[in-house]
């Protein structure tokens, strides 16, 4: 009775970290969105004032770059590689750049999200049985940067790979980069 009482607790404590977490992104869109409606009113037959609103509107799309900030993060695909997973099948490994600029302690794998694809279909993660893979569990301090390893494991080594990064739980801002293999 008490584990179930305890197991309970942690779950909850879980779903109420993960949902805040996504109301915070609602927080920062309703800051700008409110910024936005002052400067328009504020003065509304300005232009110089309608160029700058139309400006943080603009900056609201996505990006598509290949390094960029999400939300306290920074991160940049780098490079791909090629390996063979522990079945000898041949992986693609996708170097990514994580500076934490946040003020506490993270993990990209709690971070953020990233997905590799191939003729447009979701590329599964392979398991690396050889040393030089960085986990991406390994928490780093606020200023810190770690350069981890991504293992893929490939559809074939002839179709391009397709690589995206996102803030956990948000797409708001999106990192890409296609790696055309030849």
């Amino acid at each position: 009775m008490m584990k179930k009482i305890i197991l309970i607790g942690v779950g909850i404590l879980v779903v109420g970290g993960v949902l805040a977490n996504m109301g915070s992104d609602s927080k920062d869109e309703a800051k700008s969105k409110k910024e936005i409606t002052t400067s328009k009113v504020a003065k509304p037959n300005d232009k110089t004032t309608t160029s700058k609103v139309v400006q943080k509107e603009e900056s609201k799309t996505p990006v598509e770059t290949d390094n960029g900030d999400l939300g306290d993060y920074h991160v940049a695909i780098k490079e791909l590689t090629f390996a063979k997973d522990y079945n000898g099948e041949d992986v693609g490994v996708i170097d990514y750049e994580f500076t934490n600029n946040s003020n506490k302690n993270a993990m990209f794998l709690t971070s953020i999200t990233t997905k590799a694809f191939q003729n447009g279909i979701a590329l599964e993660s392979a398991i690396m049985t050889e040393s030089g893979y960085v986990d991406s569990l390994t928490e780093i301090q606020p200023g810190a940067t770690l350069n981890l390893k991504v293992p893929y494991k490939l559809a074939d080594m002839t179709a391009p790979i397709s690589v995206e990064a996102t803030k956990l739980f948000s797409d708001k801002v999106k990192l890409k980069k296609e790696f055309v293999l030849q």
